[in-house]
């Protein structure tokens, strides 16, 4: 069953060993090759997700709004609540900019004292792709200083 992205038509029932989408992010290969590769979008879209997170804004020559402000929020105080609705809409806009491919269902929020002396916190994203509601998948990132 092919999934129309845009121009481009993709099958993600199974993988494609010859069909190469992308490139996943910090991985190495498994075959010899210096990058493990990505054979369905729901596998890009995830590596993607991580690269669009883990991205500072202004880090990226030549496209320096690419990239989400998760990083300005880290040294932010903690209040309940408050922290958790400002990590999901930093989230939740820079994937509507710059992956809108991707529907955000559900983000958790981790900051441990532990986490929160090392100065960081985790987040798991739970998503799907905007064309294959059933297409789901999630990511956990751990941002810290």
């Amino acid at each position: 069953m092919a999934i129309n992205l845009g121009r481009v038509n993709v099958t993600d029932l199974s993988e494609n060993a010859h069909r190469v989408l992308g490139i996943a992010i910090n991985t190495a290969s498994n075959t010899g090759g210096a990058f493990q590769v990505n054979y369905t979008t729901l596998q890009q879209a995830k590596s993607n997700l991580i690269n669009l997170i883990l991205t500072k804004k202004g880090e990226r020559v030549s496209q320096p709004d690419f990239g989400c402000d998760i990083w300005r929020i880290l040294f932010d105080p903690i209040i309940d609540g408050e922290i958790d609705e400002r990590v999901e809409s930093t989230i939740t806009d820079a994937v509507a900019i710059w992956l809108s491919y991707i529907s955000i269902d559900e983000i958790f929020l981790e900051y441990t004292p532990e986490l929160i002396d090392t100065n960081g916190f985790n987040v798991e994203i739970k998503f799907s792709l905007a064309s294959n509601p059933n297409l789901t998948d999630s990511v956990t990132v751990n941002v810290n200083s």
